[in-house]
């Protein structure tokens, strides 16, 4: 059996941020609060989607491995009509040519002021 790496394992969550098996890594959802600032109903969606996509390049990085290297993404958005636009405008400035497969819905999060969570996978 290939061993699983557990990245980002920590006591205050009930999942590790990331999870490497062979040659790709799994990170888990990415929300703006996850960079340990708080998240506020003011925020714009565009403002909460730089901040995931700092996290996820931490992440990625720790992972070994960079933006270029995604694979798939999974977007989930508050509100999709009003929220679209600018979450792909931040997207568009972060993903650059290397662009992965990306599926993108609407979704309930889990507390009222958030506006997106990522979910990125990505070869090592």
């Amino acid at each position: 059996q290939r061993p699983l790496t557990r990245i980002g394992v920590s006591a205050k969550v009930p999942f590790a941020q990331g999870v490497a098996h062979g040659d790709v890594v799994y990170l888990s959802g990415v929300t703006a609060q996850a960079d340990g600032e708080p998240i506020s109903e003011s925020d714009s969606v565009e403002e909460q989607t730089r901040r995931v996509l700092r996290v996820i390049d931490e992440r990625l990085h720790r992972a070994g491995t960079d933006k270029s290297r995604v694979l798939q993404v999974q977007v989930w958005l508050k509100d999709i009509v009003r929220d679209f636009g600018g979450m792909n405008s931040a997207w568009n400035e972060w993903v650059g040519e290397d662009k992965p497969a990306r599926a993108t819905v609407e979704a309930a999060l889990a507390k009222p002021a958030m506006l997106v969570e990522i979910q990125v996978t990505a070869a090592l």
